[in-house]
């Protein structure tokens, strides 16, 4: 991987001078995603010092190595892939732009606590840029298409699917990897397991939505699982069922056209519904 580290530029331009144009202009194509889409501006300030930014950049860098290896293994070379590791809000773990012809994987370095959080969520960002190359309808050039359910479900879906299988971890680990306590982790999925088909029908009933509202991909309250990631597990047992239905490699699950995609899963979740 190509791997380009803002966390000195952190340093000196938040840190050092509370400049953050500067900071921005150390790599004005990521901040100018970022800020549209996953931040805002206004809010931004220090969160981190240095110690914390080193610690937490060399968290994230370990895990890269490991990642890269675990990718190649399951037959995905990524060695020309560019990720950026940068200090942001605590607003995402990350995710892939376009800038040019390229998709860049983006990482803040924050949200990263655990090497398993880093394992698991990195190689999620990292399926996201890969399936954006394959297959770009599923992108999004604006905020409409970014809030897409159907959109979400699916590369939220494959994300989740080939991360277990790339680090071969169980749904579960690559749903939420150590966020969640055992218990808390049991207990999450026990509800969805128990609502699948109420999930389903809700996915159904706003499959062409773009409303922002709709918390089925937030983490927002954890006492209501539709606004506490369960799009994520439903997504995950669509694109399994469609794997296994179809006979799909990965490869090949990454390059399926958005509209072979799109029917396919919702013909799954009115299944799911019944």
């Amino acid at each position: 991987m190509k791997i380009i580290d803002l966390s000195d530029d952190y340093v000196e331009c938040i840190l050092g001078r509370q400049d953050l144009s500067a900071y921005e202009n150390s790599c004005p194509a990521l901040f100018n995603h970022y800020f549209k889409y996953w931040a805002k501006r206004a809010f931004f300030r220090a969160s981190l010092n240095r110690e914390e930014v080193l610690y937490k950049r060399d968290l994230v860098t370990a895990g890269l190595d490991r990642i890269e290896i675990r990718f190649a293994q399951a037959g995905f070379d990524i060695a020309d892939l560019t990720v950026v590791l940068f200090v942001g809000t605590h607003t995402s773990n990350g995710h892939a732009f376009k800038d040019h012809d390229e998709f860049i994987v983006w990482l803040p370095v924050e949200t990263y606590t655990t090497p398993l959080l880093v394992d698991v969520f990195v190689a999620h960002e990292i399926i996201h840029a890969l399936h954006y190359a394959a297959e770009q309808r599923f992108y999004f050039e604006d905020a409409v298409e970014k809030q897409s359910v159907c959109r979400q479900l699916i590369t939220e879906g494959v994300a989740t699917y080939l991360t277990a299988v790339v680090l071969g971890v169980d749904e579960a680990t690559a749903l939420w990897a150590d966020h969640l306590d055992q218990p808390r982790l049991a207990d999450w999925m026990q509800q969805c397991q128990d609502r699948r088909a109420d999930l389903a029908r809700f996915l159904v009933e706003h499959y062409h939505s773009s409303d922002p509202e709709i918390g089925i991909f937030v983490v927002d309250d954890p006492d209501n699982i539709f606004h506490f990631r369960a799009g994520y597990y439903i997504g995950l047992e669509v694109v399994k069922s469609i794997l296994d239905e179809h006979n799909l490699t990965p490869p090949r699950l990454l390059s399926l056209p958005r509209s072979t995609f799109g029917d396919a899963v919702l013909r799954k979740l009115q299944e799911m519904a019944t």
